[in-house]
């Protein structure tokens, strides 16, 4: 299904640069040269995006949009796909986020450029998002270094110097490394860890591969379980995700399932598609709603 004739409502996420409005200005002039209509909304406070998205499906007494449209980065989209969450009409994304990891998965990309000249090709996929209780997640759920990070992100500090920012807020969490100790739990299997992240796909942090064999076309979770604890370890993780080489080190184990369990003795933040998620424990299973997205006809 292309955008040809279809009526677009544009959820955007307007805490950007000028930068990124001039991005989405690229996509929106493509859109309405093949859209019949196109409606920008944007989100004034955390969660606007699920009640934006449920009612641009579920409006009274007037035609629901044909398409939702996700205009941020990966929380923007999670938040979008809330509110679409039983509903078959797609999704689609304009990649405006700091790691933009879920636009790499499916394949778009993040040129606004190279998005706008092939809008009108887009086709119809499936994806299988989790849930972390009744919240779903489009990406990935982690407990360890990257969600001591994401609760000691200055959420200013990200919008002026962007991924950076995470790095300043990873130095900040190392006094708490050793309080990283997680008991997961995968379909009744149990493991120990230092980091865990339950991931749907194979991206991570950007153009990352955590888990080469996972796909968001496959209902399952593939479960990351770095088993090292401490300062050089988490460097070595760090390392190693950059240059590839992290699925296959010795201490690393991918399992897969479709409920995990994470638990800790001690107080340790989760982080979903990037964003704080609350204290563990956590239980994360498989949402029985598929996804429709808009992805190029390759993936």
């Amino acid at each position: 299904m292309g955008i040809s004739q279809r009526r677009i409502k544009i959820i955007h996420n307007p805490v950007a640069g000028g930068s990124k409005r001039r991005r989405l200005a690229i996509a929106l002039k493509a859109l309405k040269q093949h859209a019949k209509k196109v409606k920008v909304s944007p989100t004034k406070y955390a969660g606007h995006g699920v009640i934006r998205a449920d009612k641009a499906l579920n409006r009274t007494h007037k035609k629901p949009y044909d398409i939702v449209c996700a205009a941020g980065g990966d929380g923007t989209i999670a938040e979008v796909a809330n509110g679409m969450r039983g509903s078959d009409s797609p999704l689609l994304v304009l990649p405006l986020g700091t790691a933009n990891v879920f636009a790499r998965e499916i394949g778009l990309g993040t040129s606004m450029r190279r998005i706008a000249a092939m809008v009108e090709t887009l086709k119809e996929k499936t994806v299988y998002p989790g849930l972390i209780a009744d919240r779903r997640f489009i990406m990935m759920v982690g407990a360890g270094i990257d969600s001591l990070a994401v609760a000691a992100l200055d959420t200013k500090l990200k919008r002026k110097i962007g991924a950076v920012a995470y790095v300043i807020a990873a130095f900040k969490a190392v006094k708490r490394m050793k309080d990283l100790d997680l008991i997961i739990d995968v379909d009744g299997d149990q493991y120990k860890a230092s980091q865990v992240v339950v991931t749907l796909g194979k991206k991570y942090g950007g153009p990352f591969t955590i888990s080469p064999h996972a796909s968001l076309h496959d209902p399952e979770f593939h479960v990351v379980l770095m088993k090292r604890k401490g300062f050089w370890a988490a460097l070595k993780y760090g390392i190693a995700l950059a240059t590839g080489r992290l699925p296959y080190l010795k201490d690393v184990t991918i399992t897969h399932g479709t409920k995990v369990t994470i638990d800790s003795p001690n107080s340790i933040p989760v982080q979903a598609d990037g964003d704080y998620a609350g204290l563990l424990p956590v239980t994360l299973t498989m949402d029985e709603y598929p996804l429709t997205v808009l992805a190029p006809a390759s993936k």
